[in-house]
């Protein structure tokens, strides 16, 4: 369970949830400060920027929960098709 968190990939996610989430917030808060002063199209991306921080935080939940085996399987390359011949099959 520690090493769930702890781990390289796991200290690298944090990182990059930190950076992303905070800066989706900190352009969200930028958007909304513009809507305030009348730009009608800032109303949108002052809801788009957090919606975006919570897109990341998701992802990171995930991945930081993923099960290690699958991570595993997935990063292995596939086995290659052969035909009866013996020839490799087209990707």
């Amino acid at each position: 369970m520690t090493r769930r968190w702890t781990s390289r990939r796991a200290l690298l996610l944090h990182l990059a949830v930190a950076v992303v989430a905070s800066s989706c917030l900190a352009a969200g808060w930028w958007q909304a400060t513009r809507a305030l002063s009348g730009n009608a199209l800032s109303w949108f991306y002052s809801i788009e920027w957090p919606a975006f921080a919570i897109v990341a935080i998701v992802a990171w939940w995930r991945l930081i929960h993923e099960d290690p085996d699958a991570y595993r399987a997935r990063k292995q390359k596939p086995p290659e098709r052969r035909a009866p011949d013996g020839s490799l099959y087209p990707r």
